[in-house]
């Protein structure tokens, strides 16, 4: 792993090296970035996480043993591993439009096993023109919305109620203050559940790409909305059927004086592959049926001073069942959750490029099983179980 990791660094040290050497006429520049981030974490319950607690996903559910529910238990971790580098270039121009991009990757590994592993996040190139835009790599899923997402200080920025992956795609986006965006993406890091395990088989051997169409209005400094809808296709076992799953999103971004407000809504089926709640269930004779999501959350920030800010988030999600009746086995993540809430207040101080911030998350979720019709998720006689964490980050961006 040591040798690994220092592999990293001096290819990023050459490609420094490399573009200061370049001659001017080449126009290639390089900028190298990061942060240097450590989380101290503490919660009252066990969780359901990845990264040994890091990734804050929801409470566990209760298990009793001995009439005890042993996943009633503190926990606590501190880790650095979501600290980032970041490599931006530009270069000549092609066939007429601007070329730039970016390499980033983080510490966090690819599973728990793989914890302190170096990890790609984003590789793209981007082509530019006075109309539109276009990605080529790996970057967010169009249901992340880089213009709108929570600004929590917890790593899973406000994960399961705001959607959460990097994909492998082909973007366009147009410019203007209405803006088209169109991707045609597949899955790599952030995969669907079914059969075999998480992986993206099911989404290759469906032959078919994820396809996304959004329309995004307004700016950052006054009003800024926008809707989305998604389609998924996938096979979960070879030589049977494909499923196709919709999903649908709406978000807006503006100010209240000198407070940020933010919102979204997303309605989708089989949503486990951006860390929704959701799944796929088999009928039998090789079919399979999906559940359906809703989630919604909101977030008020601002500043108190120059150096001090601010934030409250809250989110809510509901499974509202399959669409038809379950007969064997389901593949997700947080199957059998009826609904889910959190709220999330925070502070920071900050000074040149340090900030240290508290931040506390209350997350619920009740637990259920599926019902009497096969579709439904019933609660009655069940509590809810939650969580409390605490946190403090330390942040330092170079």
């Amino acid at each position: 792993m040591k040798r690994k990791i220092s592999m990293v660094f001096a290819l990023l040290i050459g490609v420094v090296f490399f573009s200061y050497g370049q001659s001017d006429d080449k126009k290639v520049s390089v900028k190298f970035s990061g942060f240097v981030k450590v989380d101290y974490m503490f919660d009252s319950r066990q969780t359901v996480n990845a990264r040994e607690g890091h990734f804050l996903l929801f409470p566990a559910a209760e298990k009793f043993v001995d009439g005890e529910d042993v996943n009633d238990q503190i926990n606590f971790n501190i880790l650095a591993v979501q600290t980032r580098l970041r490599t931006k270039f530009t270069g000549p121009d092609f066939f007429g439009m601007k070329t730039s991009g970016m390499v980033e990757g983080a510490f966090f590994g690819h599973t728990n096993s793989d914890i302190n592993g170096f990890r790609l996040r984003h590789a793209f190139v981007k082509l530019s023109n006075d109309n539109i835009d276009i990605y080529m790599g790996q970057y967010w899923h169009p249901m992340f919305v880089t213009a709108v997402f929570p600004g929590t200080y917890s790593f899973n920025t406000g994960v399961p109620f705001q959607p959460f992956s990097r994909n492998p795609q082909l973007r366009i986006e147009t410019k203007g203050t209405v803006k088209f965006i169109g991707v045609m993406f597949s899955e790599r890091d952030f995969a669907s559940r079914g059969p075999i395990g998480i992986t993206s088989k099911y989404v290759r051997d469906a032959g078919i790409p994820q396809l996304h169409a959004q329309i995004q209005f307004g700016d950052k400094s006054h009003l800024l909305g926008g809707f989305g809808i998604n389609m998924k296709t996938m096979r979960p076992v070879l030589g049977e059927d494909n499923i196709t799953n919709m999903a649908y999103i709406g978000y807006f971004r503006t100010k209240l004086g000198n407070v940020t407000w933010k919102g979204e809504a997303t309605y989708g089926e089989n949503m486990s592959d951006l860390l929704s709640i959701g799944a796929i269930g088999e009928m039998g004779n090789g079919d399979f049926t999906a559940s359906k999501t809703t989630s919604l959350w909101t977030e008020f920030s601002g500043d108190i001073s120059e150096s001090t800010e601010w934030g409250l988030f809250g989110g809510y999600t509901e499974n509202g069942g399959f669409q038809d009746a379950v007969t064997g086995n389901m593949y997700g993540l947080g199957t059998t959750i009826s609904n889910a809430y959190r709220v999330s207040p925070r502070i920071g101080w900050k000074s040149g490029n340090m900030k240290i911030g508290v931040e506390g998350e209350y997350t619920s979720a009740l637990y259920g099983s599926l019902g009497a019709d096969k579709k439904s998720i019933v609660t009655d006689g069940v509590d809810n179980v939650s969580n409390i964490r605490l946190s403090v980050s330390a942040i330092y961006n170079f």
